[in-house]
């Protein structure tokens, strides 16, 4: 799996999020679903800029074909999480107002990913050689290793279950990252044993 395909994995899971949000049900904990869905989607689009950042926006910044693309991505990017943040401080999460604005957030973000879809990776695809993608390929994932322990270290305020069953899917996320790597031919395989520790090592 290379860059191109880990980037339309997590768009289909941020699509997927945007989805459910406002269709959230459970009578009385239709705040509480929206409230983690919100989150959710927030952590996944954070973690994914994080990667995008780490992998292509870094090459195709410093080239003068998509220096503003990258610049104007970015810009996007910051006014929809505005957005999300300001959403998911509302208490009024089942308002007939709260989802209008969560439809033009959802909207900004739609736009972005297809920007994401047609623009940069078109772009990356014509300017990134066989050796600089796999080079990506790897900063998506490290980039988005430290994302999730990130996320870890920020959520893990107290010993509850919520935060271990949090603990034990970052853990097991960046494990799958690790092998999704090795098996992807990032890493040679008497690499594995070290390249996977180094990896998982990083959210400890």
């Amino acid at each position: 799996m290379d860059v191109w395909q880990l980037i339309e994995r997590d768009h289909a899971n941020i699509a997927q999020l945007i989805h459910d949000v406002p269709n959230a049900l459970g009578g009385r904990s239709v705040i509480r679903n929206r409230e983690r869905l919100l989150d959710d989607l927030i952590d996944q689009l954070e973690t994914h800029a994080v990667a995008v950042r780490a992998s292509l926006y870094e090459p195709l910044s410093r080239m003068s074909e998509t220096r503003r693309l990258v610049e104007d991505l970015q810009g996007e990017h910051e006014a929809f999480m505005r957005l999300l943040a300001g959403l998911a401080r509302s208490r009024r999460k089942d308002a007939d107002g709260w989802l209008d604005a969560f439809g033009d957030a959802a909207f900004l973000v739609d736009q972005h990913l297809h920007r994401h879809a047609h623009e940069l990776i078109p772009a990356a695809r014509k300017l990134l050689s066989r050796e600089e993608v796999a080079r990506t390929t790897r900063m998506f994932i490290r980039g988005k290793v430290k994302a999730l322990k990130s996320r870890q270290r920020s959520g893990f305020g107290g010993t509850g279950l919520s935060d271990l069953v949090v603990v034990g899917a970052v853990g097991a996320a960046v494990g799958g990252l690790a092998l999704l790597a090795w098996r992807s031919g990032l890493f040679g395989s008497r690499d594995l044993p070290s390249q996977h520790s180094d990896l998982a090592a990083e959210v400890r």
